[in-house]
């Protein structure tokens, strides 16, 4: 049992035994009497409550086995009821003399008020324990619950397209053989999307600037791998220094858009983003998609990557973003919406 415990069940036969002093000035007009009496009244409630929480109930009632749990504390009740009833009766009689309470209690009536007080000492004792019990149990289950999704979300986030690094690299060796200036502007990018991807991914929160540098870089080096097939146009808010979002939310929507895009005949893509009233990030992501593509199912269109954006949405932003995806027309639509609230804002 450790110290918090203790001062639990301190306070609560503390209170107990003040509460029903209080009720015995009925009675016997001392209170310090009364708190002297009970205190020695109390022990057999207090072994019995003991033997009820942590042997009757774990052995018994906690598995089901009522039947047997019922007749062995009625036994126990019992047997305190006419150990306490012999006690005060003589204690009434013999130490602190009032003969009529020394009555009361050898009768029926002062049973019946023993085991009213017993009862009431087991109802009390076993709500306050099991009203502990599961609000530790319900603790541990959030606390598990937090630890799954932390899992999961870093899982999500740490997923990085293998293909864009391999024709990433690819593309630097190529472009440093036709350009060194552009192919060492390349590797910087490249190094920063890496260094993103390792330090950034993993806080819970990063400056909302920093994530639109990352698409900058990831945006600029597709355009050079794609070439002229690609026609790329994106903007960005200029204020945007006080918002935090979660890390690699935004990077999957402009990826697919690369991915199924791709057409030998040329494709574009138009990214816009505002941030709008009520701190409300609109991020949206529009491109043609290839005919190969159009022959797909809508579902499989969509990509892993939006599915993990999805899933990150309901466990970070529940009921603060709206996420609509769009395929008709040879277009394929993004558009999300995430509402900021001030901790996202200032904080990690």
């Amino acid at each position: 049992m450790n110290f918090d415990k203790v001062i639990k069940h301190i306070v609560f036969w503390g209170l107990f035994l003040l509460l029903w002093s209080v009720h015995d000035l009925n009675y016997h007009k001392d209170i310090l009497a009364n708190l002297k009496t009970n205190i020695f009244t109390f022990i057999p409630y207090t072994i019995l409550v003991y033997l009820n929480l942590y042997v009757l109930m774990p052995k018994f009632l906690l598995k089901k086995k009522i039947i047997s749990y019922v007749l062995i504390l009625i036994l126990a009740i019992t047997i305190i009821t006419i150990i306490t009833s012999y006690y005060l009766s003589f204690y009434f009689k013999y130490i602190d003399i009032y003969l009529p309470t020394s009555d009361f209690f050898a009768s029926i009536a002062g049973k019946i008020a023993i085991v009213t007080e017993v009862i009431l000492s087991l109802g009390l004792s076993m709500t306050l324990f099991l009203t502990d019990e599961w609000y530790r149990k319900d603790q541990s289950v959030k606390e598990i619950e937090q630890k799954q999704l932390e899992t999961e979300l870093n899982l999500l986030k740490n997923q990085i397209n293998p293909h864009f690094l391999f024709n990433s690299l690819n593309s630097i060796y190529i472009m440093l053989d036709k350009n060194l200036k552009s192919g060492k502007k390349m590797l910087l990018q490249f190094s920063e999307i890496l260094s993103h991807q390792l330090y950034e991914a993993n806080k819970k929160s990063i400056e909302l600037e920093h994530e639109f540098e990352n698409l900058t870089n990831y945006i600029d080096i597709e355009k050079v791998r794609h070439e002229d097939l690609v026609t790329v146009k994106y903007s960005f808010p200029d204020h945007q220094k006080n918002f935090r979002i979660s890390p690699m939310l935004l990077l999957p929507l402009v990826e697919n858009a690369f991915k199924h895009g791709q057409s030998s005949k040329g494709y574009w893509i138009h990214i816009e983003s505002t941030i709008e009233y009520n701190n409300t990030l609109s991020f949206k992501v529009e491109n043609t998609v290839s005919n190969e593509n159009l022959k797909k199912p809508y579902k499989e269109s969509k990509g892993i990557g939006l599915a993990n954006v999805k899933r990150r949405l309901e466990l970070i932003y529940p009921n603060k973003h709206l996420f609509n995806i769009e395929c008709s027309n040879a277009m394929f639509i993004v558009h999300l919406k995430i509402q900021l609230n001030e901790n996202e804002m200032f904080n990690s």
